[in-house]
Parts: C-alpha cells; structure tokens; sequence
C-alpha cells in the first residue's frame, strides 16, 4: 500500500476522532465547537447554533463557549442558568449605561443624586449576576476538564499524578 494513502488514512480517521472536542475559529469569524455548535458573531454578541436551530444570544463568546460545553455534558440546568444570567447581565449593563448617560447630560444635581442612588441597586445586582455567572462558567469549565480527563484515561495514556506536581 501507498505509504501517503496511508498516512492520510489515518489523519483522517484520527481527525474525526478529535472533531467531538475540538473547538475552532472559521474563516468568516464564527466557530465551531464540538461539530455539534456553531457560534456566530451578531450584533450585539454571539448567536448559538444547535443542528442548525438557534439557541440564544450571548453578550461574550465566554458565556456562548460554556452554555455548549454544559449542553455536551448535559448539564442542562446550568446551560439555561448561563443564557439566563448571560441576558439578566446585558440587560443591566445596558440599563445603567443608560441610565448613567442621562444623569451626566443633566444640569439639575438633584436629579443626578436621584440617579445615582437608584444605580446603587442595580450596580450591586449587576455585580451579583457577574458572580454568578462566573460560577457556572467555572462549572462548565471543570466539567469539560473533567471531560477531557475521562477522554485521556479512556485511551490509556497516563495521566500526571497529582502528588509528583
């Protein structure tokens, strides 16, 4: 047998193997994410393509790459809580950029101190949906590591001990 058809052979075969974890950004910008997802730029932030039927729309690629990484995994209650905290977010960033825009183009200082005290509370909210959202990111990172982990084992290579690190 030729030995380049074969070589391409097993490039291809071991391709496919990698193309279920394998995230990769296209020519036009989109990316495509364990061939199963598509993420696109949109204006504002990135659509999620499921098999062609769109999920969501996310304000980072962040938050669009972890709602994937949970529904692989299925761990679909943290994917809705990511699109959820992911909307909750855009919409008080945008509402207190509003909000802040209005109170600087004012010439009245009342109505800039009525302002301000009210953003109190929506800054505070922001900041707590930011933590959360930061948790469920962390969570779907750790379980696509944990995922990874499992691919590795399941291949027999040998994985660092933790104790020798």
């Amino acid at each position: 047998m030729n030995p380049i058809k074969e070589f391409e052979r097993a490039l291809q075969q071991e391709f496919r193997n990698l193309i279920p974890n394998t995230i990769f950004k296209n020519d036009d910008g989109s990316y495509s994410v364990f061939g199963k997802y598509c993420i696109e730029p949109a204006n504002p932030g990135y659509r999620v393509y499921c098999a062609a039927t769109e999920v969501g729309t996310f304000n980072t690629t962040k938050s669009a790459l972890s709602w994937c990484i949970a529904d692989k995994h299925q761990s679909y209650n943290t994917a809705r809580e990511i699109l959820e905290l992911d909307t909750k977010l855009g919409a008080l960033s945008l509402d207190i950029a509003a909000r802040t825009s209005i109170a600087e183009n004012s010439t009245k200082w009342e109505f800039r101190d009525s302002i301000g005290t009210k953003l109190e509370s929506k800054i505070i909210r922001k900041k707590q949906v930011e933590n959360e959202l930061a948790k469920c990111i962390n969570w779907a990172k750790y379980i696509q590591q944990r995922g990874f982990n499992n691919e590795t084992a399941r291949t027999g290579r040998s994985q660092p001990n933790k104790a020798s690190r």
